[in-house]
Formats: structure tokens, sequence, C-alpha cells
């Protein structure tokens, strides 16, 4: 009795784990609005720019060193897109979130200057089962 117990709240805690998740309505992918299409657009133009004026601080030869994000001459963020850009010098790599987005839509890049976009993967492990008392 006591097993099947700890089976039925797994599969109770499973399937409402997996109907949460479908619940959510993501921004970015099919169908997508046009007013988020356009969000991300600009998103995806600010990557590009960003890795762009990065190489030309370089010069020519890309023997200059990266520049803070502060100092690029950038298009402005768009709304509810959130950037962190992380510079060591030698390397910068620069995230851009959206933060409306319950997917978790992000864009990344750094100095290689590919440009991708992705969602978070779910979490690792699923369920953890809780002792019934």
């Amino acid at each position: 009795m006591h097993s099947y117990r700890l089976m039925a709240a797994a599969l109770l805690l499973v399937t409402g784990t997996s109907a949460a998740a479908q619940s959510r309505d993501c921004l970015h992918g099919q169908p997508e609005m046009p007013a988020d299409r356009a969000r991300r657009e600009k998103a995806l133009d600010l990557a590009h720019a960003i890795n762009s004026a990065e190489a030309s601080r370089r010069g020519p030869i890309g023997r200059g060193p990266f520049v803070p994000f502060e100092q690029l001459n950038l298009p402005a963020t768009p709304a509810g897109f959130q950037v962190q850009f992380h510079l060591d010098g030698s390397k910068y790599a620069f995230s851009i979130k959206d933060t409306r987005d319950p997917c978790g839509y992000a864009i990344f890049s750094d100095q290689d200057a590919e440009v991708y976009e992705a969602v978070p993967s779910p979490p690792k492990g699923g369920v953890k089962l809780l002792p019934v008392r």
C-alpha cells in the first residue's frame, strides 16, 4: 500500500509538472505575434551590432583590445530584453534575454561572433520523491 501511495504521488507530480510546462505560452516560436517577432529581430540586430562594433574597435588586423559594452555605439536594447556583457580583455561574451518570455528565450554570442538563439533546457533529474508520512 505504501509503494502505491508513492507511485500515485510521483504520477501526480509528473503530470502537474508536465501540465505546467505545457501551459506556458512561449513568445517566440510558432505562432509568434508580430510585435514579439519585431522585438526578437531587434534583439538579433543588437547582437550582430555588438559583434560588429567589437570587431571594428580591434582594427583591421584584429589586435586591439575589446572594449566594455558602455563604450560601444549601439542601437537601443529592445523593450523587455536585458543585456549581460562580460569582458576580460582578450575575450567577451554576452546574452540578451527576453524578460517577458515565460520560456526564457535568449540570444548569446562571444568574440567568435557566432550568434545563437535558445531557450533553457529543462532541469536535470525531473522528479524528486518525498517520503509519505
